[in-house]
């Protein structure tokens, strides 16, 4: 999936349209999305809210997933996200995320077994490439 049909997705769903999420990076099992500083996302300190941060780090995981080859052609839900913030941003972040062929065969044993779960690391970074915080995201899927 190409980066523009990515970017134009996003802008289609209002809330993240309104955080400024845009899609900096895309190709098979990776995606980095960036959130811009400003006015809009930032908190009473001018750090960009913790919320913002989640959000995007949350929105990463789930792009990942869907844009993925073998896992997009699935259903998948999330279930749980756990987040660790470490410092406050007062530069655009961006959010990385993976998937690993080890996650992909994880999740095709558990749907033979009848249950599939992965979790997906996530890793929000600012301007300067200083970790601003980490998200683990856990979904489950099924066949379509």
């Amino acid at each position: 999936m190409s980066l523009a049909v990515i970017d134009q997705a996003l802008r289609g769903v209002p809330y993240v349209s309104n955080l400024g999420i845009r899609v900096e990076e895309a190709r098979a099992g990776h995606v980095v999305l960036r959130i811009p500083y400003g006015k809009g996302v930032t908190n009473h300190a001018g750090a960009i809210s913790t919320g913002a941060i989640f959000s995007v780090g949350e929105m990463a995981a789930a792009v990942v997933l869907a844009t993925h080859p073998v896992l997009g052609k699935l259903v998948s839900l999330q279930k749980s996200a756990k987040v660790k913030y470490f410092v406050p941003a007062t530069k655009d972040v961006t959010a990385h995320a993976s998937v690993t062929p080890e996650m992909v065969r994880g999740v095709e044993d558990g749907l033979g077994a009848g249950s599939a779960i992965v979790e997906v690391p996530v890793k929000v970074l600012d301007g300067h490439g200083t970790d601003v915080a980490e998200l683990l995201c856990t979904f489950t899927f099924r066949s379509r």
